[in-house]
């Protein structure tokens, strides 16, 4: 072929050329050995992987004529994508496509790779493998996005379909001896239209290449049907006889037979039935002929009954996430070992659940979530989201309009069919995939419902998936596609949209959020909410956050050896979407946001609740008894002070309930019971003695107690000058504090010889947005919360019985806008140097809810640490403190910060009666508050967060920023899905609060009495 020829990238009709039909994925071995070995050890598997000789050209047409066999200047790894080494650069896009909607036609600008490697056929000691007397069979196991391959200068085919594996017979164009593989990959072709996923766009070969040695006559397919009650049936495509055997977990062989029939039927007693807690599996081996192929067996019934999701006949939920395949260096290609990384991670956080978004994963991922337990909902490589975009018009900007204008065109019903049964074929053996999903975000069309047809006739075993509620043109029922779609699947849908779900008559489907709790930045807030709902409906199966990991790509590393991740916009893309590939619960490199740990208590195994004067725990494990694998422990505190302490024994069977009854035997303000669940054994992600989960529950609420003013001598503390027009200053023994008259907040605070402030105090209702802020922004800022100026209008001081008390009235307002806020605040100040904060806060009606009220200190260098009555030891927020409990707690101001790739507002600690803010020199500034509020520490301006792109561009200032705020809206997931509850939204009609600030000097404990 040369570009005379030909091309087949532009016709949607045709998706392979002289491609073997698809097959389930296995790795033969020779006989005698084992086939459960290692699939690269098998001395049938000839692997392609390593360096190739790679050159990049603009187009297809721009490569030389016989491209296959001209000098090429360059080298690639393979697998690899070639923008990460050297050719091209990533483009992140969401939604949008990166080229003309324009199918099936593509740009003639299109980035293409030429591969070639050679490689030599010689078995001397096994003339039996040499082609000929083998069949070579050709994998490639995903290509981004199509590629034409050729032989020793012979064209052997044509592929499309990223992630699908395709397969070629290239006996007739080997040789023994030297070889020549050829690769042409074009970075755009007409399957690019199906290939819209939220993800970088990068090209390449991506996964495996190798070839399979096969005898002449050989098994091509085969299929494994193992049930909860014990029938196991295999069948097969196969040209010889077939001798199987059948081993237990245990390695007892327990059936063996020989069949010529092409299938294999029997009936086990007492089977061990698997499921994500226990993954069990059997253990099968074909032997036939002159290879064996090695299987792994689970025995499980996935169904629906009464719209409730039952594997092995017992209810489950599906606590999970979304995973692309995604690492900040290589890109696309993740080995075994990344792999298990992920999955250990997500085993360590309670996560049984994963969606394959937005297309099937390697084939090595699957078999590791069927040995360590992992329900799967496999995705077909198919969105064409682009399509809304693309549809729009001038006289349309909105909605969702266009989302099936490329599933509904007839040129591309046999590409999707092609894509949903290459998955299917491919993974049909294993166990972990409960669902196939029809892919996502493409609309619906006769080409959906003819591929969930043949999936259902194919593989009733499995039930069906596609997100959203589906329906055909003029279809007659509202829900339509019910006889074809096994659950309603939804996403981002609030807590009230799914309690509109339970209450339609027309719809008794079970209903499952396929992405919820979006976790970009910091995030997610809310997801509680979404548990407690799911927990008590039974037709609510479960939801999986959007998404596992941050996409950042690695460019380089910081001063401190710190990664520098990319994001969209970093490599001068003129289209991008930012940010938003930065939106998992772990950092491009695994390490866990705190929005993991937040997902992992609401994924808690164990939960505890007070009822009727005990406590029930009940177990939300389908097949686990909590005391095969945790111990509980019980701590009563009393103001962060444990009180006491004690083991609780476990009887609490799976899915079942115990009742726990204890004397508490302490009733004062502040009681709390925490109850740890700890690893009693090993397990993946939990090492013995480790804290897998815990429950906290309030006995009794803690006090907010102001400490009451001193009895003062008259003139103990002094009336300001009356003369003084800016700053208004009171002395009393050892302090003076300065007050500005035109912010009502203090300028100055002298105490002990020592300056407390770095800088004025100011009024504070901005944070560096986060991700989730995206749509409370824009009226953010039109009302200038960022920096609203004070103006005062009346300020006064007067003495009284305690010592002094200075009253300010005032505004809070920005350029162009009524005031949002006005204010009166009152300062008592006593001899002792006792600062007493009273303030009415009242909303006008203009006002759009707030991020923060507050203040802002700025306290010297030195006071670095914080000790505190709160919820701690991690950052909490009214809608994102599970992860968190109520105690008492020391915490260094850097341990705040979470270092988001791009800056925004961290490190709050809500619910707090008390505050010591301590000084390197000995010194402490003690807070305390009529009500609880939230406080943070910070060594980062939150304004310089506010306009950096990266955490390299803010640096820490010289001394520590404290804000103390009387309250602070909720996190939420507004980033893609719902805003925050209206509990959670700072848009009251008036606020009150009241602080009290007590300077200590060294020498004095910063402990409070009241602790």
């Amino acid at each position: 072929m040369n570009r005379t020829e030909t091309w087949y990238h532009e016709d949607p009709l045709v998706q392979h050329v002289n491609a073997l039909p698809p097959r389930n994925e296995y790795t033969p071995f020779p006989p005698e050995t084992d086939p459960f070995a290692a699939k690269e050890t098998s001395p049938r598997r000839f692997p392609l992987n390593g360096t190739w000789q790679f050159e990049g050209f603009d187009s297809p047409e721009s490569a030389p004529a016989a491209w296959w066999s001209a000098p090429l200047r360059g080298t690639m790894p393979v697998p690899g994508n070639w923008e990460l080494n050297g050719f091209g650069k990533p483009v992140y896009v969401n939604i949008r496509y990166p080229i003309p909607y324009d199918p099936p036609f593509v740009p003639h600008l299109n980035p293409t790779g030429v591969y070639r490697r050679v490689f030599r056929i010689d078995f001397p000691e096994n003339p039996e493998l040499l082609p000929g007397s083998m069949r070579w069979h050709l994998n490639l196991e995903g290509v981004d996005s199509c590629f034409y391959v050729y032989l020793n200068g012979q064209f052997l085919g044509y592929g499309q379909g990223t992630h699908n594996t395709s397969e070629f017979d290239a006996t007739a164009l080997l040789h023994p001896g030297e070889n020549e593989i050829a690769l042409m990959v074009l970075k755009y072709c007409d399957g690019t239209y199906l290939e819209d996923q939220d993800k970088w766009r990068m090209s390449g070969i991506i996964r495996d290449v190798f070839f399979l040695l096969r005898p002449a006559r050989s098994v091509r397919s085969y299929r494994i049907q193992a049930d909860a009650d014990g029938r196991l049936r295999v069948s097969w495509d196969a040209g010889v006889p077939l001798r199987l055997a059948l081993f237990s977990p245990g390695g007892e062989l327990l059936r063996e037979a020989e069949s010529r029939e092409g299938e294999w039927a029997l009936q086990l007693e007492n089977v061990q039935r698997w499921n994500a807690e226990k993954p069990v599996l059997y253990r099968l081996i074909l032997k036939a002929g002159q290879e064996w192929i090695g299987e792994t067996v689970g025995f499980r019934t996935v169904r629906i009954r009464e719209g409730v999701l039952c594997l092995n006949d017992c209810p489950i939920k599906l606590r999970g996430v979304n995973r692309h395949e995604s690492d900040p260096v290589t890109g696309a290609c993740i080995s075994r070992q990344q792999a298990l990384q992920d999955l250990t991670l997500m085993k360590a956080h309670h996560i049984n659940t994963i969606r394959t978004s937005h297309y099937p994963p390697s084939a090595e991922f699957l078999r590791l979530c069927d040995e360590m337990g992992f329900y799967v909902l496999d995705e077909a490589d198919i969105e064409s989201h682009g399509s809304v975009e693309a549809d729009r018009q001038p006289e349309h900007q909105a909605g969702y309009a266009g989302i099936a204008l490329l599933a509904n065109r007839p040129d591309y019903e046999p590409a999707i069919l092609d894509r949903i049964q290459r998955m299917v074929e491919r993974d049909l053996n294993r166990p972990c995939v409960l669902f196939w999903s029809m892919g996502n975000e493409s609309g619906y069309s006769t080409a959906f419902e003819h591929a969930l047809r043949w999936v259902r006739q194919k593989d009733p075993t499995r039930l069906t998936h596609y997100q959203s509620v589906h329906m055909l043109p003029d279809a007659p029922r509202p829900n339509e596609s019910a006889d074809v779609l096994d659950v309603v699947s939804r996403m981002y849908t609030s807590v009230e949209g799914i309690g509109e779900f339970l209450r339609n008559p027309l719809e008794s489907r079970p209903f499952f959020l396929c992405e919820y709790a979006h976790a970009m930045g910091n995030g997610p807030g809310g997801a509680e909410a979404y548990w407690q709902l799911i927990y008590r409906h039974p037709r609510l199966i479960g939801g999986c956050v959007w998404e596992w990991c941050d996409h950042g790509i690695q460019a380089g590393t910081d001063a401190e050896g710190k990664p520098v991740y990319a994001y969209g916009g970093d490599f001068d893309e003129t289209q991008h979407d930012g940010n938003f590939c930065l939106d998992g619960l772990v950092f491009p490199d695994r390490k866990p946001h705190r929005g993991l740990l937040e997902i992992r208590q609401v994924y808690r195994p164990v939960r505890v609740l007070l009822q009727d004067g005990a406590f029930l725990f009940r177990n939300w494990m389908a097949f686990t008894a909590a005391e095969e694998w945790l111990t509980c422990r019980f701590e009563i505190s009393v103001r962060g002070e444990t009180v006491r302490e004690g083991e609780i024994p476990l009887n609490l069977p799976p899915l079942g309930t115990q009742r726990v009854e204890l004397d508490v035997g302490v009733s004062a303000p502040g009681t709390f019971i925490r109850f740890s669940f700890r690893a009693s054994r090993p397990l993946p992600g939990f090492e013995p003695g480790q804290e897998a989960a815990f429950d906290q529950i309030e006995l009794r609420p803690p006090e907010a107690v102001l400490p009451a003013p001193a009895a003062s001598a008259p003139g103990s503390v002094c009336l300001p000058d009356p003369d003084q027009k800016e700053e208004c200053l009171i002395q009393g023994p050892g302090f003076s504090y300065v007050f500005s008259r035109r912010t009502g907040l203090p300028v100055q605070l002298r105490f002990g010889g020592r300056d407390w402030l770095a800088a004025p105090a100011e009024w504070n209702t901005w944070r560096a947005p986060t991700d989730n802020d995206r749509p409370f922004r824009p009226e953010w800022e039109r009302f200038h919360l960022r920096r609203l100026i004070p103006r005062v209008f009346s300020f006064r001081a007067e003495e009284n019985g305690s010592g002094l008390d200075l009253s300010a009235d005032l505004s809070l307002a920005g350029p162009a806008y009524r005031p949002p806020l006005r204010a009166q605040l009152r300062w008592t100040v006593d001899e002792t140097g006792l600062l007493i904060l009273q303030a009415r806060v009242q909303a006008q009606p203009e006002c759009p809810p707030l991020p923060r009220l507050g203040l802002r200190f700025f306290l010297p260098a030195g006071f670095d640490r914080a000790e505190y009555l709160g919820y701690g030891p991690w950052e909490s927020y009214s809608d994102k403190k599970e992860a968190t409990w109520w105690g008492r707690f020391s915490e260094n101001v850097d341990a705040f910060r979470e270092d988001h790739i791009r800056p925004q507002e961290t490190g709050a600690h809500t619910g707090c009666t008390a505050l010591t803010v301590a000084g390197a020199a000995g010194q402490a500034l003690r807070i305390d508050a009529d009500q609880s509020f939230t406080f943070s520490l910070s060594r980062f301006d939150q304004d310089a967060m506010t306009d950096a792109r990266h955490r390299e561009e803010v640096s820490p200032g010289p001394g520590t920023i404290l804000c103390l705020d009387h309250a602070q809206a909720g996190i939420g997931t507004a980033s893609c899905g719902p805003k925050p509850a209206e509990e959670y939204l700072l848009r009251r009609e008036s606020y009150a609060f009241r602080f009290a600030f007590r300077p200590l000097p060294a020498g004095l404990t910063s402990r409070p009495g009241n602790w």
